[in-house]
């Protein structure tokens, strides 16, 4: 996973001359559908949707990436494959979490809440609400490999 994320942050810094310029000016919305563009492209080339999302108040051009990010492997997957939810969520306790909360829905997965931000592992996929440190990415790795079969 860290391998993909890496790539991202590559190409988002690459290209940036595509969405900068709208970035600064009013035409955010621009920049978000040239970003995602560039994500989409970067996860079709590892079979995985990425989309980087945008919430109020953590806009800015520089860390890009590097929060507010969606990994989804199988969309439909509502248990874990090759591992049981037990082991994904003793995976996490690495994090140290102020919280981890079931999933719900029907589905397998948590909600990990992390002191700079949150974590929603399920079966199909992540969305990270929070910075992607070397931790995080060490954890991502490991689910990317034993619950979703994706080795580099």
């Amino acid at each position: 996973m860290s391998w993909i994320v890496k790539d991202l942050w590559n190409i988002l810094e690459l290209r940036q001359s595509e969405y900068a310029s709208f970035m600064n000016d009013d035409d955010r919305i621009t920049a978000y559908e040239i970003i995602n563009r560039i994500a989409s492209d970067v996860g079709a080339k590892w079979g995985v949707f990425l989309q980087l999302n945008f919430p109020a108040g953590h806009a800015g051009s520089s860390s890009l990436g590097h929060r507010d990010l969606t990994m989804l492997v199988f969309r439909d997957r509502k248990k874990f494959a090759n591992v049981s939810e037990s082991e994904v969520r003793r995976a996490f306790d690495r994090l140290n979490p102020t919280t981890i909360d079931n999933a719900g829905f029907g589905y397998e997965g948590f909600r990990i809440g992390l002191s700079n931000g949150r974590i929603d592992c399920l079966p199909g996929g992540v969305h990270l609400w929070c910075e992607i440190t070397p931790q995080v990415l060490e954890i991502l790795d490991w689910l990317f490999t034993n619950a979703y079969g994706m080795k580099r």
